[in-house]
């Protein structure tokens, strides 16, 4: 949503256009001047606002630059969903992740919504020392402007580790 203030103080404004350099977005005839912007591709634009008065004069606001970013992917590679593990034991927890327009700054790692651990570079991997429970895993993925994605989750059991039993026998 693109918003302008305008007034006029020898009559009234008749018209407020929004413009992406000279192509135009939208007009609001009354206050609040707004217009909706919508499907935008991922870029910089430089937006201005044009008040029309009452009598035709024309006045246009500085130019803003907006950035539009295209959000980070992301996704959880290992350990695969629905995988039983015997423990407490260590896991290794690795997500893919990129940016098409921007780069990654970091990827978190998350349990139950609860964050594991942070790692900033590629390959996006670390371990964590898993106690016997059910786990939903996440990874979130935040990018080079602070947008962030969360990939699918997954479902992890680690059941508990016992020692086995022996019991002795005639013969």
């Amino acid at each position: 949503t693109l918003t302008a203030t305008a007034t006029d103080t020898d009559g009234t404004v008749a018209k407020v256009e929004f413009y992406n350099g000279a192509t135009l977005i939208g007009t609001a005839t009354a206050a609040p001047y707004t217009a909706t912007w919508s499907s935008i591709s991922a870029g910089s634009y430089q937006i201005t606002a044009q008040a029309t008065d009452n009598l035709g004069g024309i006045t246009t606001s500085t130019p803003v630059t907006v950035t539009v970013d295209t959000p980070p992917s992301i996704t959880l590679t290992t350990p695969t969903s629905g995988t039983v593990l015997a423990g407490p034991t260590n896991v290794t927890l690795t997500a893919d992740a990129s940016d098409t327009d921007g780069t990654i700054t970091q990827v978190t790692f998350l349990q139950n919504g609860s964050p594991i651990g942070t790692v900033t570079t590629a390959p996006y991997s670390l371990t964590w020392n898993a106690a016997p429970g059910s786990y939903q895993l996440t990874a979130n993925a935040t990018d080079n402007l602070g947008i962030t994605s969360t990939s699918a989750p997954i479902t992890l059991t680690v059941i508990a580790n016992s020692a086995p039993t022996i019991s002795p026998t005639r013969p």
